[in-house]
């Protein structure tokens, strides 16, 4: 009895200074109404179009339902009514930054063959790899989706919607102000295994800083420690050279020695991988990337060029995508991108008065696709099954590699 007392008072202290280990100051209700007001006088400022696609009365709706919220929700409800606004603008760029801020389960979820999945689990947990989701504290996975859905982005498509609601499967406050859990510390997620068991995991949420380990399948189809993945990393299969462009980070630094490395190495094929990559320095992608590609005549030819992309690849990794389509051969490879052509992007950013939140606009509109087009659809649709990705196959790759095998190496060089 008296441990368990003095785990809940631990628990109680812990989540008490949530909001100071997270920098979110306690706000009366007029200073909350103040960021409300702020938010949408600031999206009207800086974005491009702000009413594109909700109208100014439905985010003055929103708005005064978040208003009504002030001095009776606590600090993270109001962080999702704030979240929720911003969504309502339509487009991925348009966003309060917060996602930081919120604790979270460890687990991490993923959309594969229209089911969300469990891909990444404590080291304890690797038998739930690859269970599908049934539902989160008794509320089924599609209801507590349609939930999550009022906190994303509309406008972009369906791939940018489930992968967005993939990672809102897991923060602890957005799962609990929008009542699917029933408390923010601790939830129970319902699985499905392979085998057609239902099991339960009961979860602590983590704060942002304490992330810890997660194992998830590797190539050979046995748990490995997951990695984020970042940058421009580069990998010989054979004679076929392969480009993990997971994030533009230090591109500048190691896009020119790594382009070196394939000149050396004279492969007959490149496969350029943007799947993982979510955006950053749309310039530095086609100096570092796209040019590059476009000069090495011995690559760049029908049936030796691919690209791989996905409901991940978004904002200028899409726009680096539609560069190469353009001035490339490359034949792409995966499912659709998450972000949509012709759209709105580059963050205008801008800060609340009395939260400090920084708040991100679209500032300029993009047409990199023909009209009406939704999304950047490969030339190959290919789809991970979740057999696939339970035995470490990655399909995608495998299809692209392939193809690379016919491609006849150039005498000329």
């Amino acid at each position: 009895m008296l441990a368990r007392l003095l785990l809940a008072a631990w628990v109680a202290f812990a989540w008490a200074g949530v909001c100071l280990a997270n920098n979110i100051p306690d706000l009366t209700a007029a200073q909350w109404r103040e960021d409300i007001d702020a938010l949408v006088a600031g999206m009207e400022r800086n974005h491009r179009d702000p009413w594109n696609f909700a109208s100014q009365a439905e985010i003055g709706r929103l708005a005064d339902e978040a208003a009504a919220k002030a001095g009776k929700a606590d600090n993270f409800a109001m962080l999702v009514a704030l979240q929720r606004i911003a969504a309502a603008i339509g487009d991925g760029h348009s966003f309060v930054a917060v996602s930081d801020r919120y604790w979270r389960y460890p687990v991490e979820i993923r959309w594969i063959e229209g089911e969300f999945h469990i891909v990444g689990a404590l080291p304890g947990r690797s038998d739930m790899l690859g269970s599908k989701l049934i539902a989160i504290d008794d509320v089924p996975t599609a209801q507590a989706v349609e939930k999550l859905l009022a906190l994303v982005p509309r406008n972009e498509n369906r791939w940018y919607e489930r992968d967005a609601v993939a990672g809102l499967l897991t923060q602890a406050q957005p799962l609990n102000a929008l009542g699917v859990t029933r408390r923010a510390a601790e939830a129970t997620f319902t699985v499905e295994t392979a085998a057609g068991l239902r099991k339960q995991m009961r979860m602590s949420s983590y704060a942002p800083a304490d992330r810890p380990s997660l194992v998830t399948i590797g190539n050979e189809g046995a748990p490995v420690v997951s990695e984020p993945e970042r940058g421009l990393r580069l990998r010989l299969f054979d004679d076929v050279a392969y480009l993990d462009f997971a994030g533009y980070q230090d591109l500048a630094k190691t896009g020119p020695g790594i382009w070196a490395a394939i000149d050396d190495a004279k492969p007959r094929a490149l496969i350029v991988d943007f799947r993982k990559n979510r955006g950053g320095s749309l310039p530095a992608g086609r100096q570092y990337m796209v040019y590059p590609a476009w000069e090495r005549t011995q690559l760049n030819r029908e049936g030796c060029l691919f690209v791989l992309t996905g409901p991940a690849t978004f904002s200028a990794a899409m726009t680096n995508v539609t560069d190469m389509r353009r001035e490339t051969e490359a034949i792409l490879v995966g499912l659709p991108t998450g972000a949509r052509p012709n759209g709105y992007q580059e963050n205008k950013w801008f800060a609340l008065p009395n939260s400090g939140l920084r708040v991100s606009a679209a500032q300029r509109r993009y047409r990199f696709g023909a009209p009406g087009e939704t999304t950047v659809t490969p030339d190959i649709q290919v789809e991970q099954t979740i057999d696939d990705w339970r035995h470490g196959r990655d399909t995608v790759l495998q299809t692209a590699l392939a193809m690379a095998g016919n491609c006849q190496r150039d005498q000329r060089h």
